[in-house]
């Protein structure tokens, strides 16, 4: 028996901190020209956003938070250093933010199917995290290693998932999507990395900015060649790369918050034409 049926859409968000501040305006341009993603994926930053708009809260809701929490002061206020045997900051402090912001849910109340992305140092592979709490996943997926400790669970130590799918094309795929939107707010950065940066700040630059920034290098150098490769196996349909300043970097330009909403939102907008042709088709089935 044959019939119709709607193209379903996935959106896939990839990470790198203070970039992904983008993927608001993205969804934004998306949610203005009355198209909602039917499956959602992220990694790190890519993953906090697309879990905030899978728990209910609009690209504007999202943006007054982001706009809150823009200034230094805000921010050091979600920090909790700790002894930097497993990571810098122990990260209790981000998982009561995501907790507070994404209302406690789960994975089941969700109003879109979300996939968030993260690595298992123990296991050495990519981990979907789809069941239970999303504020739990959501700390997982951003848990830079080095900068964040890992979180533990079931035998597992989950870190970031960008050192293995920074841009999880394929996951949105595996979930049913017909028609794929990827956001990639990492591959054009041609500035200076965190790791750059944070080695050479007055405290470290004479002890062991050095061992960072080539701890940092290698670490980009993985994230590239993964993403590289994913890309090369499992290209979206369409493919955004939102024109973010060169110094915008993981924890820097987060005070920059209103600009960079507003150019994903520009890179967005300028694919709707062929987004929609796309989404019109009908599917046989």
């Amino acid at each position: 028996m044959q019939g119709n049926t709607r193209i379903k859409l996935g959106l896939t968000l990839s990470g790198f901190g203070a970039r992904g501040l983008a993927h608001i305006g993205v969804l934004r341009a998306l949610e203005n020209a009355n198209i909602r993603p039917d499956y959602l994926a992220g990694t790190s930053m890519g993953g906090v956003i697309a879990a905030a708009y899978a728990s209910g809260l609009s690209p504007d809701e999202i943006e007054q938070i982001a706009l809150k929490y823009a200034s230094v002061r805000k921010l050091w206020g979600l920090a909790d250093p700790t002894l930097p045997r497993r990571g810098l900051l122990q990260g209790e402090r981000l998982l009561a933010f995501f907790e507070k912001h994404m209302h406690g849910c789960t994975f089941a109340d969700l109003r879109v199917p979300l996939t968030l992305i993260a690595v298992d140092l123990n296991s050495r592979q990519e981990i979907h995290l789809r069941e239970g709490s999303v504020a739990e996943a959501v700390r997982a997926t951003v848990s830079i290693p080095g900068l964040l400790a890992p979180v533990e669970r079931n035998g597992q130590r989950l870190v970031d998932g960008g050192l293995l799918n920074n841009l999880p094309v394929d996951v949105v795929q595996s979930m049913g999507a017909d028609v794929t939107l990827g956001v990639d707010v990492y591959s054009n950065n041609g500035g200076p990395s965190f790791w750059q940066e944070l080695g050479q700040t007055r405290v470290l630059s004479q002890t062991i900015g050095d061992l960072i920034m080539v701890l940092g290098d290698s670490l980009d150098l993985l994230i590239q060649q993964q993403s590289l490769n994913k890309l090369q196996n499992n290209s979206p349909d369409f493919l955004i790369y939102p024109d973010i300043p060169v110094d915008v970097t993981v924890v820097t330009g987060f005070h920059r918050a209103a600009d960079l909403i507003t150019l994903g939102e520009e890179a967005a907008t300028a694919i709707l034409p062929d987004l929609q042709a796309s989404l019109m088709t009908i599917k046989q089935i």
